[in-house]
């Protein structure tokens, strides 16, 4: 694993991710929380949500595959992948055939209390969305391919184009739902166009023949277990929206506040499991365990030291956050209030998001499927029932039981690897959370202490930087004394 290339994909994310926040601020002032903006949400959820994370999965398994014995060599996996795009994309385009004849259903499903005169309004929209069901597959599908092939900038910067169309399109002065709604499938395939040029520099193809490569029922048993995996998070957060669309506007404030948690966690998350998957699969196909077990070992701490701040300040600061980044125009300093706490409610589950994007991963090697997959049938088919009958509608209540979910999630994924790889949790990895634990709790007592000094910015919207900064401060200065950064740049 590369530590160089991880920090320029980091910048890459971070670019996109600071475009794409830029995106969901311009949405909020102009449209703020309404039936509309919960049509826009829960519909285009699919695609940002379900495809991509269908998507992933299908990069996952590209990746997977071509470390494969079988598939070594530039021909045999130049063949395999336009063999895999061919086949995947006339899977797709069935299956939005039929989503097209389904939409009406599905519309209900989406938004179970939507006022019956929005209901085709909600319909014209999945129309428009449908086709961005294959571009978010092939774009993600082209995505494994480069990053296996050492392809990682173009990667991590894939969705700026869309996010530039779609806030060019929000500061039109006639902006409606229907022409953002256009324009954000158009934005998909952006994605597409932008991977293109290096997918063709590398030699590869959109299309192959569909006979050029045997794919057996393990492989397609295999691309359903990984579907099925990496469907956790994305579901689930659209049954948390499903359950309060009765509330106008509260869909909206749930899409807020997941949507900023996964932004800001896919981009170390994301990046991370772009550039060091490769790694662990050529590892484990090689049977050094070993080293797999040392990448896991500096993965986990690199994201701990990354996440414990990251909670610390949402916790401490997610209110004055919120209120900074979107209330002004039609986005109220209730909804800001609102958003803050559910946001800083949905970061607690961050490992379950690592599990899902990276960790899990590992047991994909091993053919034990059985964990994730489990893992992610319970979860889907517990939330609405507790949505329902035990938070009712609580959008606070809705985004705790998420969050309990996703970190009992974590705790069976963390144990299932060791099966696979054995006891990775080695006594350096046991050190560096300590160490890390010290500084987090370095930097909550100066955030205590500071409550009463006189700093500069008071009375300002940016009142609590110097708090925050000083937090920050302690943090880094106590990771730098244990030597736990040391470590962090040192190794790889």
């Amino acid at each position: 694993m590369n530590g160089g290339a991880y920090i320029m994909v980091v910048i890459g994310i971070l670019a996109a991710k600071c475009l794409g926040f830029l995106r969901d601020i311009v949405f909020a002032s102009v449209f703020g929380a309404s039936e509309y903006t919960d049509i826009y949400f829960q519909v285009f959820g699919l695609a940002s949500l379900v495809f991509t994370g269908i998507g992933g999965a299908l990069s996952t398994l590209v990746i997977k595959n071509l470390n494969k014995s079988e598939n070594i060599g530039e021909q045999n996996q130049k063949q395999y992948v336009a063999h895999f795009i061919g086949k995947t994309a006339l899977v797709t385009l069935a299956i939005t055939a039929l989503l097209y004849a389904l939409a009406g259903p599905i519309v209900k499903v989406l938004l179970p209390g939507l006022a019956g005169h929005m209901h085709d309004d909600a319909v014209k929209i999945m129309y428009i969305m449908l086709p961005s069901c294959l571009f978010v597959i092939v774009a993600y599908i082209m995505s494994g391919v480069l990053q296996n092939s050492g392809v990682f900038f173009v990667t991590s910067v894939m969705s700026l184009p869309y996010n530039v169309v779609i806030i060019a399109s929000l500061l039109a002065p006639s902006a409606d739902i229907t022409t953002v709604s256009i324009i954000t499938t158009v934005g998909w395939f952006l994605h597409i166009v932008i991977l293109l040029p290096s997918f063709l520099k590398k030699g590869y193809r959109l299309a192959g023949s569909l006979k050029g490569v045997r794919s057996g029922k393990d492989t397609n048993r295999e691309a359903l277990y990984i579907f099925i995996s990496g469907m956790m998070f994305q579901l689930v957060f659209m049954a948390d929206k499903a359950s309060v669309t009765a509330d106008s506007g509260a869909a909206s404030t749930i899409n807020y506040a997941s949507n900023l948690f996964v932004t800001i966690a896919s981009v170390f998350v994301v990046a991370m499991s772009n550039v060091s998957y490769p790694s662990i699969c050529r590892h484990f196909e090689s049977g050094n365990t070993d080293m797999v077990k040392k990448l896991l070992g500096y993965i986990i701490t690199v994201l701990l030291a990354i996440f414990v701040p990251f909670m610390l300040t949402v916790t401490c600061f997610g209110g004055d956050i919120i209120s900074l980044l979107y209330e002004r125009g039609e986005f109220t300093e209730r909804m800001s209030e609102t958003t803050a706490l559910l946001f800083g409610i949905y970061t607690f589950g961050f490992f379950g998001y690592v599990c899902q994007e990276l960790l899990g991963k590992v047991l994909y090697l091993d053919g034990k499927y059985r964990y994730t997959v489990a893992g992610t049938i319970a979860a889907v088919t517990l939330k609405p029932f507790i949505n329902t009958f035990i938070a009712k509608g609580n959008p606070e209540l809705v985004a705790l039981s998420t969050t309990v979910i996703f970190s009992l999630y974590a705790v069976c994924i963390l144990f299932a690897i060791t099966k696979s790889v054995g006891n990775y949790f080695s006594a350096a990895l046991c050190k560096n959370i300590g160490k890390i634990a010290l500084s987090g709790a370095s930097a909550l007592i100066v955030y205590e202490l500071s409550k009463n000094l006189a700093l500069p910015l008071s009375g300002t919207e940016l009142a609590f930087a110097p708090r925050l900064a000083l937090c920050a401060l302690a943090y880094v200065a106590v990771l730098a004394l244990t030597g736990c950064i040391k470590f962090i740049v040192t190794k790889r």
